[in-house]
């Protein structure tokens, strides 16, 4: 049993400035979570490993730990995505597309696995489409 998130949106903003709240480390701690970048994300070397920061619940200790994968300069973002709660990295995917008048943006975080996987998804699905529509990331666009 395996389970994908994908969701797009349009966003009446350049394609620099939706790369920017992906990637600087500021922009990403207004809208996500605090993380502990030295500097911004499209600037580390591929392989370079990092954690978003959050409050911890539970028995999850509040990290989630990633590793760059790939970057196309305002194309594609792409890290792995893990926590203690979960036994296998997921995937986490931006692919931005210049459009006329903005930029279409679409997230998919795949690597799913079994059951507890599967609830995860939509738990973490939630939690992508409100920080996406959020305030905070509108104003992480400049």
């Amino acid at each position: 049993m395996a389970k994908k998130i994908s969701i797009t949106r349009f966003y009446p903003h350049t394609i620099d400035k939706v790369w920017f709240a992906l990637t600087n480390k500021h922009a990403l701690a207004t809208w996500f979570t605090e993380n502990d970048l030295p500097g911004n994300l499209d600037e580390m070397p591929i392989g370079f490993k990092f954690s978003f920061v959050s409050k911890p619940q539970g028995s999850w200790d509040g990290r989630m730990h990633c590793e760059l994968l790939q970057v196309s300069k305002q194309e594609l973002l792409v890290y792995s995505f893990a926590g203690n709660w979960m036994k296998q990295p997921t995937t986490v995917t931006w692919k931005l597309s210049a459009e006329d008048g903005g930029t279409t943006l679409t997230l998919e975080h795949t690597g799913f696995e079994g059951l507890r996987g599967y609830l995860l998804s939509f738990i973490l699905k939630a939690g992508w489409k409100k920080s996406l529509s959020s305030n905070k990331f509108i104003t992480a666009l400049g």
